[in-house]
């Protein structure tokens, strides 16, 4: 019995059928937030529970499969996805106050990583980028909070709404990190000051493009690291 399971999970038939039935509660709860008829509803209603059913026996079918139960407990990715089957199971009454479970349900769409082997390496490789993603943050905001300090003393006396202390100018600078209409920033200074381009042209290389080289390339590093094992 136990190899029969261990077989019928490590079958591609059966991840297929995983990954579809995830797909279809992520169609659920989509349509789920629009106007539907009572009868509609009701019939997500039960197509949910089904869909829940399912996930439990999915996970009990992985456990029973698994050769050394010990090693189930020890794969992040079956506490995972364990985890959010046992959040399924609580009962959501249709009230407000019961909002927080209703959105937990939301994230039953993340099981798909952890049954797509593409998109689990994506997120190992994130989670083992981590630690060296901090520091080069670190170093983000030190340089950030650097050039929003700048910015306040010399702007804040002609545009306050943008400069007027360092939050403010942070906030702003934070705008002109994503390339979002940030020249708009910067032209009413560059009409009072012309060496105005040189303090967001410098802010925009240091921070927009070299920072954001030197994460991806991290995240390369990591990836092909773990490719190499």
């Amino acid at each position: 019995m136990n190899k029969f399971l261990y077989n019928l999970k490590e079958s591609r038939v059966f991840q297929f059928i995983v990954i579809t039935i995830i797909i279809l509660n992520a169609i659920t709860i989509g349509i789920n937030t629009y106007d539907l008829s009572e009868f509609t509803k009701q019939a997500i209603n039960i197509l949910d529970y089904s869909i829940t059913i399912f996930f439990v026996i999915e996970i009990i079918i992985r456990f029973v499969g698994e050769p050394k139960k010990i090693n189930f407990f020890k794969s992040g990715w079956n506490i995972f996805d364990t985890t959010i089957v046992l959040i399924s199971l609580i009962p959501i009454p249709n009230n407000s106050s019961y909002l927080l479970l209703r959105l937990l349900r939301v994230f039953r769409v993340l099981r798909i990583i952890s049954v797509v082997p593409e998109l689990k390496k994506i997120i190992e490789a994130l989670l083992d980028s981590v630690k060296r993603v901090f520091y080069v943050g670190l170093l983000l905001f030190i340089i950030l909070y650097i050039y929003a300090t700048i910015g306040s003393i010399l702007f804040s006396a002609d545009i306050p709404e943008r400069w007027n202390d360092v939050g403010v100018s942070m906030i702003t600078l934070f705008q002109v990190l994503t390339l979002s209409s940030w020249e708009q920033v910067m032209l009413p200074l560059q009409e009072i000051y012309w060496w105005a381009w040189i303090y967001f042209f410098s802010f925009i290389i240091i921070c927009g493009i070299t920072m954001l080289n030197l994460l991806i390339a991290i995240l390369v590093d990591v990836v092909i690291n773990q490719k190499r094992l």
